[in-house]
């Protein structure tokens, strides 16, 4: 037998060794490969594939002539995905600097549940600067990626934003009331106005992409995509150019007003344009304004002192809040004498400056005048209280009132929009008697006498009066106000329809009606509205309005219908300390109908 050299020896162990080793290999690599082949490929396809949403663009806000209210844009979007981050804290301090976010804000968003992998959008619409500063660094911050995703246009900025409102992030409360409509942390929805009141419709459908990404997480190729749905478009009754004409109109208004000494508090107000045939929304503006594309993206401090200045640009002031509606309530009252057989073109007043029964003044008064003998036509036309006191004496407050109910006051007119216009208040002894406590609870005549002027606790929105002179355009058709008219989806196809609705059929004789044209037409002629008419080529009806105020200067309104004979048009405009509707109101209506009207001030001088 032939021994082995102990050099040998060591070679042959060391080969034992070699194989073991080997051997050892093989069989994890075939315990790896064969065994658990299955389940790491799958680890390793969830860290290369990934599946991205795509956000579906909300559907186009219109106006009644397809002119594009509220559209879309493409916007760069800065998104983590924080399974990817190598430096978690590091990369939330650098985010920091270049986003203006403080780390805590970026921290809550990371720590928001989401599905493996998906990105976590930190701010929309960035500056194309700090798309590039994220690119130039992104191999030191990997799962920081750039996304283009729609984001809304408001074409028109701040005109007609209280009525289209604006986009959002969904916060924690309104997941919980959409539960179950698809709706996730990071999405857009609608917070106030059309974008709100038409989220259902507006909102589409979200995509996908199935994407290979690389170790910086960023997209190599596409594997597979579903491709988003677009949302319905909602196209409204309203008439740009006409909203235009109304927000410059009332802007230049409340900038002239603002800076006199005794006016200088006006700085809010309404304009209302109505078609009384079918109560469609021509146009409604509410100023101070706001402009929605603020809410894009991320509030700066400079937006957020805006939108919390005074008075507040955010309320839609022609449904939200509620006024005294002063003398523009007089038709009401007028109406309701009529009716009752309380006055007639035959009765007269004599107005000396005071009421005999209560001391109670007319307006003139302060201008050391009075208006002596009046009929009742004479009494709309010069605005007289001592007329309308002795008519709401010979009315009463309950007939007063049960009037105003069947013109729609003291409740929501029904417009879709949100949020919802507010009821507003008509006064009468039940109300009292259930708001109030003691001797308190007594109706006094001298109450009476206050509604019958339209101050007192009586309050409307502006759009229940717009929508009061609607009625009385069309001889007491009340019809529901509107502002859509149809829900279109991507190929122009209806999808929802809203028709003009009558509310009610307000009975009142022929007679009563000529009464009260004829008197409004006067205001307007020979009244109190006539230095804002001079010249003005069609015959108008309206009213003035000047009502008192516990806050300051009184309100200034001013309501009317034209032409006359066949009313196409209602105007109201509310101007909040204004002093003088007849000054101040009734010349920012004029505007409005000339708009309408296509009347030059050439022609109209």
């Amino acid at each position: 037998m032939v021994s082995l050299s102990p050099a040998q020896v060591r070679l042959k162990y060391l080969g034992y060794l070699v194989m073991a080793v080997i051997l050892v290999l093989a069989s994890r690599l075939w315990y790896l490969q064969i065994v658990q082949g299955s389940v790491y490929e799958a680890l390793s396809l969830g860290n290369r594939v990934r599946v991205i949403p795509v956000a579906a663009p909300r559907g186009k806000i219109l106006d009644r002539n397809d002119i594009a209210l509220a559209s879309n844009r493409l916007a760069f979007c800065v998104s983590v995905v924080p399974q990817d981050l190598s430096n978690r804290e590091g990369t939330i301090a650098w985010l920091s600097g270049v986003l203006g976010l403080t780390p805590e804000a970026i921290e809550q968003k990371l720590s928001t549940p989401r599905r493996p992998f998906e990105p976590i959008r930190i701010k929309a619409d960035v500056d194309p600067d700090v798309v590039v500063t994220i690119g130039e660094r992104r191999t030191e911050f990997p799962g920081v990626i750039i996304e283009e995703v729609p984001v809304r246009n408001y074409v028109l900025g701040d005109i007609a934003s209280h009525i289209i409102g604006y986009t959002r992030e969904i916060d924690a409360e309104e997941l919980k009331t959409h539960k179950g409509e698809g709706y996730k942390l990071g999405d857009l929805i609608g917070k106030v106005g059309i974008e709100k009141a038409f989220e259902e419709y507006l909102r589409g459908t979200d995509g996908g992409e199935q994407v290979e990404v690389n170790s910086l997480s960023q997209p190599i190729r596409v594997l597979g995509s579903m491709a988003p749905v677009s949302g319905y478009d909602v196209e409204l009754s309203i008439d740009s150019k006409i909203q235009i004409a109304a927000e410059e109109a009332l802007e230049a208004q409340l900038d002239a007003l603002s800076k006199s000494e005794k006016t200088s508090k006006a700085q809010a107000g309404v304009v209302i344009a109505m078609d009384p045939r079918t109560g469609e929304i021509l146009a409604m503006a509410s100023k101070p304004s706001y402009d929605p594309n603020m809410f894009v993206g991320e509030l700066s401090s400079k937006d957020l002192e805006f939108l919390t200045s005074s008075p507040s640009p955010q309320p839609n002031r022609a449904i939200s809040h509620t006024y005294a509606p002063g003398s523009t309530f007089k038709v009401i009252t007028v109406l309701a004498a009529l009716e009752q057989g309380k006055v007639d073109l035959g009765t007269r007043f004599f107005c000396a400056g005071r009421d005999s029964a209560s001391g109670k003044a007319c307006w003139t008064v302060e201008r050391g005048r009075s208006h002596g003998n009046l009929n009742i036509i004479g009494g709309i036309s010069e605005s007289c209280n001592i007329v309308f006191y002795e008519l709401g004496r010979r009315v009463g407050i309950d007939d007063l009132a049960k009037v105003a109910r069947r013109f729609g006051l003291g409740q929501s007119t029904g417009i879709v929009m949100f949020p919802k216009d507010q009821a507003g208040l008509v006064p009468d002894r039940e109300w009292k008697m259930k708001n109030f406590k003691g001797y308190d609870r007594t109706w006094y005549p001298i109450e009476t006498l206050d509604v019958a002027i339209g101050q007192g606790a009586l309050l409307v929105t502006p759009l229940q009066l717009a929508n009061v002179y609607s009625a009385i355009a069309q001889r007491g058709i009340l019809r529901r106000p509107m502002i859509v008219k149809t829900v279109l989806d991507s190929d122009g196809r209806v999808v929802k329809e809203f028709q003009p609705t009558v509310v009610s059929n307000i009975s009142m004789s022929t007679q009563s009606w000529g009464i009260l044209d004829e008197g409004l037409q006067s205001v307007v002629s020979e009244g109190t509205a006539q230095g804002a008419f001079i010249g003005f080529p069609l015959r108008v009806a309206g009213k003035t309005g000047t009502a008192q105020n516990p806050q300051g200067p009184s309100h200034a309104w001013f309501a009317c219908y034209a032409p006359l004979e066949e009313p196409e048009i209602v105007v109201l405009v509310m101007i909040e300390h204004g002093s003088s509707g007849a000054a101040y109101a009734a010349p920012v209506a004029r505007q409005v109908l000339e708009e309408y009207f296509g009347i030059s001030y050439e022609e109209s001088e």
